[in-house]
Formats: structure tokens, C-alpha cells, sequence
């Protein structure tokens, strides 16, 4: 026992110079000053930080006017609440006590005798022998520090923000095959989903991702061998100029150089980067379901909705975006196209993801096949190929040479154009039925002779209106002359109604929004003017029943009892 004290002893000695050693039994507190452990040069840390309305272990640049947080432990765990301890046992464990709760920090195989915190930026455990047994170094969170390697099948997972530490939404994967490679971090390790590359497959055996003294970051066999270079190095080494590589939260492997100040500032920026200016909405999932990414301006992305898409959470633009309106069933009633318009995104594109595929086509056919497609939201045309991806859409990017062109399908209104209320087996059909019907009325070359029942047709199930209403509707089934003789007539009736303000009269005792009835009826009226340069076009009706245009007092229809 004498001689194993007497190593540690010796080892302390020697490496006081570059590394903070700590003694079993140390305790930091979230509320004590300092809560952390020093590196020697007193540019790095190792200890509580805050995170949220709590803390996290983990190690950081210290400097002004932030720090920089560099590894986090247990990072997609919560913070522990203010007033827990982090302790180095006095049996060799590194803990942290949470009230009733203990959190193991480091699994090791053996005790631990000393801690250190070395200027590397590395906090390591030794064992009796002075061997490591733990080291922050080998379990990479989002940042590798210089002399720090990515080895075989680890991974380094962006953070979900600049102020959430916990895993987010990107990986970079040090493959088996020796490829350094990017992807979403909820996909597969496959060629489909991968973003960016280092372009080293299977040159040599167990690569690592190394970070040398010099700031040079290179792929290197196990033998030493540099593969590839990612960045040149050669810059100053010094106590006062610090490297990082790290994986940020958008999805790009960046390289930094920060400058510590003699007051404590530390002055940082951007040396290189993997992935820069419009490339970077290349990145697979830097903005949500539904939504694209845009440059905008200078190194700077935007998340932005489609046509006809608004944005899940405003505030959060890269969450995605939603559809602003549902595909009724009236999408598959004939004409219905006409409640619809395309929109057109230039050098815009999804993930190839499609049910249906047509080739060849031109543009505007490809366009017309969405519009006409009751499943279809968006097309994407390029090469005289038509691809119709199924929803939702994934990783959208406009870029300027990509030469496909999407065609996104906008509904024209979001308010329905049919008023129903269920009553037993039959449905109350109010404002379109006037207008349906007066479109039938004009195309039969006669009027609509009945009586104000009419409003609460049965739909589909009753024997005198056979399944299509509109197109096969008839006529001699449908007269009640036992009717009074002022409402024979359903156009003459109604337009009465509207001008004595008795609409009522018209829904019987059946409830409705008197407001929206009347609407429908000036609208029903307009399109039963004799004159047809007098009746609204549809466009004109969708944007009426929309509210978007007011809709004027309907002039009196000419009946065919007046004539």
C-alpha cells in the first residue's frame, strides 16, 4: 500500500504543472463558489453549470462574455435541482448526490485514487498504478478538444439548441469503413440519408477523426497514417490560443479558435467549416416537416412554409410547417378543380418520396396531373419527369442550380361551401342546394318548380333523388302542387323571403346561422339571373362564400311565371 501511494505521490508531483489533481472525498456544490474544478491555466473547467432552472456536469471554456460548454455528462438526462453536490467518493466513485437520488457520473471497472483536471481540457480518473481508468475524452459529446479522437463506430450528436445541451437532431459518424459521414440523427446509417461526407471509404482499417495541438483535424489509421486532411493546421500553439471541433446544433462540423483575454474575455471565430453558405440547407432536417430552407443572405438560412402550409409553431420556424387546409370530398365531385390553384416554387425540392411517377411530361402537364389529383399537394418537375411525394414532405431546400421546379396545390377558400345539419337520416342543405340548383334550373332550360322542403333533402338514401343530385336530377318527381300557390315557385319564394327579411321561413324550425343562410341566398339569387353576363363567375362565388368580397344585394330574378 506504501509503494502505491508513494507512485501517485510521485505522479502528482510531476504533472502538477499541467493538470489540477483533486482527492478523494472533494465536493463541489450548484450553489458554491467556485462549483467547479480548475484546469491549471484557469482557461478550463470541470464542475456545475447552469442549465435551465437547474444543473448539469460538464466541461467548458471559461471566458467572457460566456462560457463555452464543451462536454456535458448524462446529457439527455434532466438537471439536477440547486443544492446538489458532485462528489469524488472516498471509495473512488464520481457522483452526483441529487437529495435522495445518487447519479453515477463514471462507470469504471476499478476505484479511481486521484481525479484531474488537465489543461487539454480532459478530466480523468487514475487508478492505483496511475493508469487511466476514466476519461471525459473518451466519451465525446458534440466537441472534440485538440489531442482528442473520434474513434471507430462513435459518434459525436449535435445539441438540440445553444441553451439545451441534450442530444438534437444531427450525428456525425466515424464509420467502420473509415468514412466520416452526417445525417439526421432519427435515420439510418445509409447512402439515402446521409449529407455530408468525407469521402474516405474503406482506404484503411479502424480511421479516427483526430484533433492535433496545431489545430490540423485529419482522418488517420490505427497505424498513424493520415488519411485525409479536413483542415491544414499549422497555427499558433500557445497557453492563450485554444481549438474546438465541433458538431453544432445545425448539423455542420465547424472549427474554432478562441483567444483568451488578459481580462478573462475569450474572443472566438470560425476557422473552417464543413458545410458553407446556400449548401448548408442541404443539412437533412435543419427545418421540419413540411417546410424548405432558403438561403438568406450571407451565411444565414431561413425555414419557410409553401403555399398553402403555415408554420407549426412561429415562433420556432425550424419545427415545420402544417397544411392551412384539408382535401374535403368535394375534391371529387366534378368542377371541383376550380376551388383550387397551383403555385409555383422555382429550384425548390423535397425528398424523392413519391406514389406516383409520370414521364414524359411537360410542365403544365405536370401541373394540371397535381391539380387534378385529389392526393396530390405538391409535384415536383425536372428532366420532363413528374414526381408527386407523399405528405408529410421532408427535407425542402431551394437551391439555385437545382433545376427542378415544385408546383404546390392552394385551396382557394378555407370556408365550406356546404352548411349541413344532421337530422335522423336526413341533412339540411342550405346555401348550395340554391345554387346547385340554379345552375340546373339554367341548364335544363326551365325553372325549379318546387316546394321549400327542398331544404331538407335526403341525400343518397331517398327514393325520388337518385344518388347524383346534380347530375341526373328529376324534374317530374320532385312537383308538389299541393303547395301553397306563393311558394311553387322555390326562386319567386325566396327572393320574397329575402326582401320581407322572413328567411326563416325557408329552414322551417331547423336551427342555423341566420347570418351565413342569407348569404347563401344572395349568392344563390345572383347565379339565377336571367342575363348571363349578370351571374358571378365561380371565382367570384368561392370568394363571396369566403367573405373576401362583400356580396351586394341580388337584383329580383325574372320567374318563369312572369314570363
Amino acid at each position: 500500500m506504501a509503494t502505491v501511494f508513494f507512485v501517485i505521490f510521485i505522479y502528482l508531483f510531476s504533472a502538477a504543472k499541467s493538470q489540477s489533481n483533486i482527492t478523494k472525498g472533494s465536493t463541489l456544490f450548484t450553489n458554491s463558489t467556485p462549483n467547479f474544478w480548475p484546469s491549471p491555466s484557469g482557461h478550463i473547467a470541470f464542475g456545475f453549470y447552469p442549465s435551465g432552472n437547474g444543473f448539469k456536469v460538464g466541461t467548458w471554456l471559461i471566458g467572457r462574455p460566456r462560457n463555452t460548454v464543451v462536454w456535458t455528462a448524462q446529457r439527455n438526462e434532466p438537471a439536477v435541482l440547486p443544492g446538489a453536490s458532485l462528489v469524488f467518493t472516498s471509495d473512488g466513485r464520481l457522483v452526483v448526490q441529487n437529495f435522495t437520488e445518487v447519479q453515477l457520473i463514471a462507470e469504471t471497472q476499478q476505484r479511481a485514487q486521484v481525479a484531474a483536471m488537465h489543461d487539454s481540457g480532459n478530466f480523468l480518473l487514475y487508478g492505483s498504478n496511475m493508469e487511466v481508468v476514466w476519461a471525459t475524452f473518451r466519451f465525446p459529446t458534440n466537441t472534440l478538444l485538440v489531442t482528442q479522437e473520434l474513434g471507430p463506430d462513435k459518434i459525436l450528436y449535435s445539441s438540440k439548441s445553444d441553451a439545451d445541451d441534450s442530444a438534437g437532431n444531427f450525428k456525425l459518424c466515424m464509420q467502420g469503413d473509415g468514412n466520416l459521414v452526417a445525417y439526421p440523427s432519427k435515420s439510418l446509417q445509409m447512402v439515402k440519408y446521409f449529407y455530408w461526407s468525407s469521402h474516405s471509404t474503406n482506404i484503411a482499417p479502424d480511421v479516427s477523426l483526430t484533433f492535433a495541438a496545431d489545430s490540423r483535424l485529419y482522418l488517420a489509421s490505427s497505424t498513424g497514417f493520415t488519411i485525409r486532411n479536413l483542415t491544414e493546421g499549422r497555427l499558433p500553439v500557445n497557453k492563450t490560443t485554444l481549438y474546438r471541433a465541433t458538431f453544432d446544433v445545425d448539423g455542420v462540423l465547424r472549427l474554432y479558435q478562441h483567444q483568451m483575454g488578459t481580462n478573462g474575455s475569450l474572443n472566438s471565430n470560425v476557422l473552417w467549416s464543413a458545410i458553407n453558405g446556400e449548401d448548408r440547407c442541404s443539412v437533412k432536417g435543419v427545418c421540419g416537416l413540411n417546410s424548405y430552407c432558403a438561403n438568406n443572405g450571407a451565411d444565414n438560412i431561413a425555414c419557410l412554409c409553401p403555399p398553402g402550409f403555415d408554420f407549426v409553431d412561429p415562433n420556432q420556424p425550424n419545427k415545420g410547417c402544417k397544411l392551412n387546409f384539408s382535401i374535403d370530398s368535394d375534391c371529387f365531385l366534378k368542377g371541383a378543380n376550380d376551388n383550387y390553384m397551383i403555385s409555383t416554387l422555382e429550384n425548390t425540392v423535397w425528398e424523392r418520396d413519391e406514389y406516383e411517377v409520370l414521364t414524359p411530361v411537360s410542365e403544365e402537364a405536370c401541373s394540371k396531373a397535381c391539380l387534378e389529383d385529389c392526393y396530390c399537394v405538391v409535384a415536383m418537375f425536372r428532366d420532363q419527369t413528374c414526381f408527386k411525394p407523399k405528405l408529410p414532405l421532408r427535407y425542402g431546400m431551394k437551391n439555385s442550380s437545382s433545376p427542378t421546379k415544385s408546383f404546390v396545390k392552394v385551396r382557394l377558400t378555407n370556408t365550406k361551401n356546404v352548411i349541413t345539419k344532421k337530422i335522423g337520416k336526413e341533412l339540411l342543405i342550405t346555401g348550395v342546394v340554391l345554387i346547385a340548383f340554379s345552375l340546373v334550373i339554367f341548364a335544363s332550360s326551365g325553372y325549379l318548380i318546387y316546394t321549400h322542403q327542398i331544404w331538407s333533402l335526403k341525400v343518397m338514401t331517398s327514393q325520388d333523388c337518385p344518388p347524383d343530385v346534380l347530375g341526373d336530377f328529376n324534374l317530374t318527381k320532385n312537383v308538389d302542387l299541393s303547395a301553397p300557390d306563393d311558394e311553387i315557385i322555390l326562386m319567386d319564394w325566396v327572393q320574397r323571403c329575402y326582401e320581407a327579411g322572413e328567411l326563416k321561413k325557408v329552414v322551417g324550425e331547423v336551427e342555423v346561422n341566420l347570418e351565413e343562410l342569407e348569404k347563401m341566398v344572395k349568392i344563390g339569387l345572383w347565379c339565377v339571373q336571367t342575363e348571363t353576363d349578370s351571374r358571378p363567375t365561380m371565382k367570384q362565388v368561392i370568394l363571396m362564400m369566403d367573405g373576401t368580397i362583400v356580396t351586394p344585394p341580388p337584383p329580383p330574378p325574372n320567374s318563369s311565371a312572369n314570363n
